[in-house]
């Protein structure tokens, strides 16, 4: 077979799988629907609306509550065991002036950026290898590779310090039995965000790659036996089956982790406090060095709503590429 027919079957085969991935859409207002049977004793049931009751009573209050109640705080003057005094805007303006939050929005957009940029194309690795794997070792791994998401978030940055330690540190001692030099992973301001952001890849890599995994999992096999009987390769059956039908936990797992990266605050709270330099002060850290340091509720919970914005900011473009992708 030629290699145009067989790039014309593979991308025939990777068209059925788009249809697949979109629901089976074949115009703009997909697949006609079934009505449902209509009479006067048709009623919407009661039961899934009591099962998720539960949840809104809870949610109400100390959820919907608690952020209403916050972005209350950031119109007034509240300094901690003071009477608050309402102020309008003024908070928001010393925030978006304060030079010291541009500097902690910008550390924690960098290192989003590279966290993000490593840790999908590493956790679709470690799924696609799963996948290869026999049954019984394929389990055994995930259990490996997920173990580090049950671990205290504490101690493992208290184990990554001792790691990054540099007299007494493991990675150190054993450069300097190699003969190099140490390697100053928290006291250089140019290495210490990334090697919190590496701790973080390590903690959380594993918890994702079993979701693309789980993704991975409802594929048909049939697709790509078809697709091999046709030629495809590997690269061919990833491009045309695995990654547009990946795309919706794909995007679970982008959403997700970049919530997780503009929340970062534990690893540099145990490891480095914000600095060297302030390299790796992040929004959630000035939040709290302003609310309980500093003593003003109302400048973090000002910086509060001002980072709540970006997450959703960041949340629809990375919605909005995608669907672009799908739509492309």
């Amino acid at each position: 077979m030629t290699r145009p027919a067989l790039l014309g079957r593979s991308a025939a085969v990777g068209e059925l799988v788009r249809r697949r991935a979109s629901g089976g859409r074949t115009g703009r207002g997909g697949p006609a629907r079934p009505d449902r049977p209509r009479g006067p004793g048709r009623h919407p049931r009661v039961a899934p609306y009591l099962f998720i009751t539960p949840f809104f009573l809870l949610f109400l209050p100390f959820g919907a509550g608690s952020v209403l109640f916050a972005l209350g705080m950031a119109f007034v003057d509240w300094p901690l065991g003071a009477t608050p005094e309402y102020v309008g805007t003024d908070n928001f303006s010393t925030v978006l002036t304060d030079t010291l939050f541009g500097r902690a929005m910008s550390n924690t957009f960098r290192m989003l950026v590279v966290f993000l940029l490593a840790l999908v194309p590493l956790c679709l690795f470690v799924a696609v290898l799963l996948r290869q794997l026999k049954r019984r070792t394929a389990n055994l791994v995930q259990i490996v590779v997920f173990a580090p998401i049950t671990m205290s978030l504490i101690a493992v940055a208290l184990v990554f310090d001792l790691l990054y330690n540099e007299r007494v540190g493991l990675v150190n001692g054993t450069l300097e039995s190699l003969g190099f030099e140490p390697v100053m992973f928290l006291s250089d301001a140019n290495l210490a965000p990334w090697s919190i952001v590496l701790l973080r890849i390590w903690r959380v890599l594993g918890y994702y790659a079993v979701i693309l995994f789980a993704g991975l999992q409802s594929i048909p096999e049939e697709y790509y036996e078809a697709a091999s009987l046709d030629g495809a390769g590997a690269w061919q059956q990833f491009r045309y089956i695995t990654f547009p039908l990946l795309k919706p936990v794909t995007a679970f797992v982008l959403v997700a982790s970049s919530i997780a990266a503009w929340e970062l605050f534990a690893e540099v709270d145990v490891l480095t406090d914000g600095g060297p330099a302030r390299s790796t002060l992040t929004a959630v850290m000035y939040i709290f060095q302003a609310s309980f340091e500093e003593f003003s509720l109302g400048e973090g919970a000002a910086a509060s709503a001002v980072l709540a914005v970006a997450i959703i900011t960041s949340t629809l473009i990375v919605n909005r590429v995608l669907r672009s992708a799908d739509h492309a």
